[in-house]
């Protein structure tokens, strides 16, 4: 494949949609088209961890030359634990290829995806796949997409037969038609039993074509339908803008309609130069990260689509997001895993460069000003589990793999809980997470266990208090000679620590006075009743005692952490738990269970706010200690329609039965 494809030969094509839809059998469906037939399956999916589980888990890349033309297809995964490399993807095409299960439909996913690529102006189209297997349907899935989507979205291809008799494709706009017959793609008429379904699909694609023009819509309201010509020719438009999106029809694992597929995208899809790519060979170069990965043989490969001027081997660029300087060495386009070198690569093509070293998904890269790239964000990761090394070799070496692993998957977060100690990983849920310490232990040789996510109480005060703390050795030589009284009371949630002198007559000297404080304020760190900090809570110190000689700093640091416990303990201690903010988005049928289900975590629903005619948000203040396990129970109880979104929000007091528990698992007593 020549390395010198102008960029208006280029097609960018990202391929989205549920986990199983057919995505990756799609797109090594295209790459052998383009190898005139060549078995290119298998190229995707190609580590242990995918093949293992028989599913994409990161994104692939494939490059194919047809009809003069590359194709560079971008295969994203789809399952819910792994679908956030999709997102990245989406500013480094020039069109979303949305990849339907014809057995199942429209899933959450799409609607997420399909927002996503509003939000940066991408062009869609729509396949329906697996229009071979049994259970598959068409005509429902057309309505219920259009009623979902819209009326710009309309049917280009109809299929002769569903399931089993799935054998070809209508081209609704030209009247034409394929068909396999012994193994060949022979040119045939419109089926006669399909011509009346065809009739109705075909006008709704012209009513959607004809929206995209003035005249012609001018002229269809007044009863002169344009010709197939005229047709066409606002057809490519319509797709390029955002204000049509066809739909299309195939059977990957049969090949059947993948090249009329490849045809379309050649034809109808828009170029980077059609998208505004900068193609000046002049100007200083520019790429935008679209993935880093790590491969056994050759280390860190970072896949780059060319935002202007050209790009070759030696460049120097600087990375927008630190000011540091980046070399660019052997460029080489990918074939899943297999390495092409290249010269160089046009603005708009997308490319894989090896060992370029401190940058990350969705950095820009520039030799002269910075370029802005409209971005948007992968959605926010909510399963938590806590990790620690598996053994003592694995501690040092802990901290960077997590983050090589963060850098190849950006939907993954690591972060140290600051009141706890631990180390979390936040994830899209329990697969997201085995996945990405499986790989990290294969490539990183580090291994990691998952402990229990702590949970952050806080003790507080019930009411005022009073308590004396006396530290006096005095057997012979210089001793130790300390007492402090102090008052406690509690401050409203939120309030703090307020430490108030109140002695007179120097009965505790000056110097002393911080020292009472220094010590309470380590109680209070350390916790009085179940070794959680002690919080909200005002400390008067009112009185006390001290030694010319045998008074020191040490001994009212210990006064005062005496006296603060016995005050707390005589004010009575309660814990507080965090509470979470929870929203949730469901399917409206499911807002009762969902409310049921956040009700019997212990939460308060707030309110339920309808986000569009088929979905509600429902917000609800629930205990952190109930979420452990909700991420994936909701993704269960929704049939993986539903999102979560969390954050903390306040402590509240924790009920006295699970208190009790809480305190005797933190002092081992029952």
């Amino acid at each position: 494949m020549s390395d010198e494809t102008p960029a208006e030969r280029i097609r960018n094509i990202v391929l989205v949609g549920h986990g199983g839809a057919g995505k990756t059998r799609l797109a090594e469906g295209l790459a052998a088209v383009g190898d005139d037939g060549k078995d290119r399956a298998r190229i995707l999916d190609a580590t242990p961890e995918e093949r293992e589980r028989g599913h994409s888990l990161g994104l692939g890349i494939v490059t194919v030359a047809w009809r003069g033309h590359r194709l560079n297809i971008l295969d994203t995964p789809g399952s819910p634990d792994a679908f956030g490399d999709a997102f990245p993807a989406l500013p480094a095409v020039d069109a979303a290829l949305f990849v339907v299960d014809a057995t199942t439909g429209i899933q959450s996913q799409h609607d997420q995806l399909w927002e996503a690529c509003e939000r940066v102006g991408l062009p869609r189209l729509v396949l329906l796949n697996k229009l071979d297997k049994p259970n598959a349907a068409y005509q429902v899935h057309i309505d219920a997409l259009r009623e979902r989507y819209g009326k710009p979205l309309a049917p280009v291809h109809m299929p002769i037969g569903v399931g089993t008799d799935f054998t070809g494709v209508i081209d609704l706009l030209h009247g034409t038609a394929v068909q396999r017959i012994d193994g060949r793609r022979t040119p045939v008429p419109v089926p006669e039993e399909r011509s009346e379904q065809a009739a109705r699909n075909r006008e709704l694609l012209v009513e959607a074509i004809v929206e995209q023009d003035d005249d012609l819509l001018v002229r269809y309201l007044d009863g002169d339908e344009p010709g197939t010509k005229e047709l066409a020719r606002c057809f490519a438009r319509g797709i390029a803008t955002g204000g049509f999106f066809p739909v299309l029809c195939a059977s990957a694992e049969n090949g059947i309609g993948v090249r009329l597929l490849a045809d379309f995208l050649v034809e109808e899809c828009p170029s980077p130069t059609d998208r505004g790519a900068r193609v000046d060979g002049d100007g200083p170069a520019a790429a935008y990260v679209v993935k880093t990965l790590s491969d056994p043989y050759v280390g860190r490969i970072t896949i780059l689509r060319v935002l202007q001027s050209a790009l070759s081997g030696d460049d120097t660029l600087t990375v927008a997001r630190t000011g540091e300087k980046v070399r660019v060495r052997q460029l080489f386009t990918l074939q899943g895993r297999e390495q092409t070198p290249v010269a160089g690569a046009v603005a708009g093509d997308i490319v894989a460069v090896a060992k370029l070293e401190d940058v990350a998904t969705g950095d820009v890269l520039a030799a002269g000003a910075p370029v802005s790239v409209t971005t948007v964000a992968t959605p926010e990761p909510y399963h938590r589990v806590a990790v620690e090394p598996a053994s003592a070799g694995d501690e040092d070496k802990l901290s960077t793999a997590l983050a090589r692993a963060a850098d190849e998957d950006p939907s993954l977060r690591i972060e140290r809980d600051d009141e706890t100690g631990q180390l979390l990983v936040r994830a899209y849920g329990p697969l997201h997470v085995a996945v990405a310490l499986t790989r990290m232990e294969r490539k990183f040789g580090v291994r990691v266990r998952e402990v229990p996510v702590r949970i952050a109480y806080r003790e507080t005060l019930r009411g005022p208090g009073a308590g004396l703390g006396k530290h006096v050795k005095q057997s012979g030589g210089h001793g130790q000679y300390g007492i402090a009284r102090v008052e406690v009371e509690p401050l409203a949630r939120g309030g703090g620590f307020e430490f108030e002198d109140r002695i007179v007559g120097g009965v505790i000297p000056r110097q002393f006075i911080s020292s009472v404080e220094k010590g309470v304020l380590d109680t209070t760190a350390r916790g009085v009743l179940a070794g959680y900090p002690v919080v909200d809570v005002r400390v008067r110190l009112v009185d006390g005692k001290h030694h010319s000689v045998d008074s020191s700093d040490m001994a009212f640091q210990v006064a005062g952490a005496l006296a603060f416990r016995e005050a707390a303990q005589d004010a009575g201690l309660c814990l507080l738990e965090p509470i979470m903010d929870v929203e949730v988005t469901i399917p409206n049928e499911l807002t009762g269970d969902v409310m049921g289900d956040l009700s019997a975590r212990r939460g308060r629903i707030q309110g339920t706010e309808a986000v569009s005619a088929t979905r509600t948000a429902v917000r609800a203040l629930v205990p952190q200690a109930e979420l452990g396990a909700f991420v994936p129970e909701l993704r269960s109880l929704t049939s993986g329609t539903g999102t979560v979104a969390l954050r903390y929000d306040h402590h509240d007091e924790l009920p006295e039965h699970l208190a009790q528990r809480v305190v005797g698992e933190a002092t081992g007593e029952d």
